[in-house]
């Protein structure tokens, strides 16, 4: 998910809030306000046991407190928001049996968050579809972004190619003349690799690539693979301990060459597990919106606050206030979404999405910024991706999130 990027019982559903649920559709509108009308249901699927329940936890709490906002302020025209929860263990055949069970036991969601990884969200999105359910998550493989296949899924996070121009800018300023990439075997790494690909060599610069299997612990001979063919700087991919196992293996075989994480290795805490010399000329990705330095949204204060006051508020310091902010700014958009429309059917909020109109004053949505300055969600019939600005991303060492959430690179 963005450096936003960017992280229950095993079977078991639970909701926030206990209400009745009946047999009728939950796409459509129900008349009324209050107790009068059906719960307006959101549905998260995501790993809530596994290495990345922390990140789960994270956005699952963001998911929360809108609720609680958005409850505040009449819900979804007038529908109280209900969130359930599912633990599919960052497992794609797992999260489809759970949302088929979940589907077969009364009405339907009226919102999916699906799932905390790509491979989760392209497992769901065929049924989400063929139940014309509206869908809004973090993960970021281009596969996700196919409005003609997968007209209800929306991202809330900026697409791997936002990054890469941050990328471009620092090897054209440091004169790199070939840049070599070693990332996962699998629909996550592949993305972010053909990503970087295109924007490497549209710059006039050469590419080269290695790939390891998802469950290596050991990526020596790969990186040495790389190191043969003299590249002036390296790329990174990697998700959870995976990123770990690169940087590990990159520091074995003593090759200290400029490196660069892409958004998803750039998330993992290395400064709690690696020292000094093993990060030696290692660059992480950030967005500008998680830096203290940086212009901040005029609510973003109080959500901050919110985190801190709530269950979860330890994950802060490990994941930074975005990963609340990618659940939380994912339901605040389609709440948006329908009240434009003043409808909650599915096809009217997704239509209403494809021409989102321009809010006046700051969002409702906190990672973009205080003027929508760093994420603005801009998309339409063909792009159902947000669009990150010039300034968004930028490298910086290796840091830590300080205890409001706020990213500080290392200064050693």
């Amino acid at each position: 998910m963005r450096p936003r990027h960017i992280r229950l019982a095993m079977v078991s559903i639970s909701a926030l809030l206990t209400l009745p649920l009946t047999a009728c559709s939950g796409s459509g509108d129900a008349a009324g306000a209050g107790g009068g009308a059906e719960p307006y249901i959101v549905y998260i699927t995501g790993d809530y046991s596994g290495p990345i329940s922390t990140n789960t936890k994270s956005i699952d709490a963001g998911i929360k407190i809108a609720a609680e906002e958005f409850n505040a302020s009449g819900g979804v025209n007038g529908r109280k928001i209900v969130v359930e929860t599912a633990n599919d263990q960052n497992d794609p055949t797992k999260a489809v049996s759970l949302l088929q069970q979940r589907l077969s036991q009364g009405r339907k969601p009226d919102l999916v968050y699906p799932g905390s990884s790509s491979a989760v969200s392209l497992s769901l999105l065929p049924i989400l579809t063929r139940q014309k359910i509206v869908s809004v998550g973090g993960t970021v493989s281009t596969l996700l972004n196919d409005p003609a296949k997968f007209p209800y899924h929306f991202g809330i996070s900026s697409p791997g190619k936002d990054y890469a121009p941050a990328l471009i800018s620092i090897a054209k300023s440091n004169g790199y003349k070939k840049i070599a990439m070693l990332y996962s075997n699998d629909a996550t790494g592949q993305s972010s690799a053909e990503i970087y690909k295109s924007a490497v060599q549209g710059a006039g610069m050469q590419f080269i690539e290695a790939r390891y299997e998802a469950t290596a612990l050991d990526m020596s001979s790969q990186l040495n693979q790389l190191k043969a063919q003299d590249p002036d700087a390296l790329l990174l991919n990697g998700y959870g301990t995976a990123a770990l196992y690169v940087m590990r293996s990159r520091a074995q075989i003593g090759w200290d060459i400029p490196a660069y994480c892409d958004q998803l290795a750039s998330s993992f805490p290395y400064l709690k597990n690696l020292g000094a010399e093993q990060l030696k000329n290692v660059n992480v990705v950030v967005s500008s919106a998680t830096l203290s330095s940086s212009e901040q949204h005029p609510g973003l204060a109080g959500f901050i606050q919110k985190i801190k006051s709530g269950p979860v508020a330890e994950g802060i310091s490990s994941t930074g206030w975005g990963l609340y902010s990618t659940g939380h700014d994912a339901l605040a958009v389609v709440v948006y979404a329908a009240r434009e429309a003043k409808s909650n059917d599915s096809a009217k909020v997704k239509a209403t999405l494809e021409n989102l109109p321009e809010p006046t004053g700051a969002p409702l949505w906190y990672y973009a910024g205080p003027n929508g300055q760093y994420l603005k969600f801009s998309y339409s019939p063909t792009d159902h991706f947000p669009t990150a600005g010039a300034d968004t991303f930028q490298y910086v060492p290796p840091g830590t999130y300080n205890g409001d959430g706020f990213y500080t690179p290392d200064k050693a």
